[in-house]
């Protein structure tokens, strides 16, 4: 004889949607660290072709290099949030 339930479980309801957000929530956040990081990859490949002299005539040093294409990376991403 099957068992008949006449009511809903409203904690595994609600258990079920709070897992739900928050596998939403971190594939999101996954995909714009995945984002953020090709950016900031590409940004750093082509400054890194640069020559020295290409880089000095534009005012920046080579040491530099990783900080500006973090910083753009950034600024890519709250430009697109805008």
């Amino acid at each position: 004889m099957p068992l008949v339930v006449s009511h809903t479980n409203n904690w595994l309801t609600s258990g079920l949607t709070e897992l739900r957000t928050r596998y939403i929530n971190r594939r999101n956040a996954a995909a714009k660290a995945n984002i953020v990081a090709a950016r900031f990859r590409r940004s750093l490949t082509e400054l890194n072709a640069l020559s020295n002299r290409d880089l000095l005539d534009i005012g920046i040093s080579r040491a530099d290099i990783p900080q500006i294409a973090f910083e753009q990376s950034q600024k890519e991403l709250a430009n697109e949030n805008a």
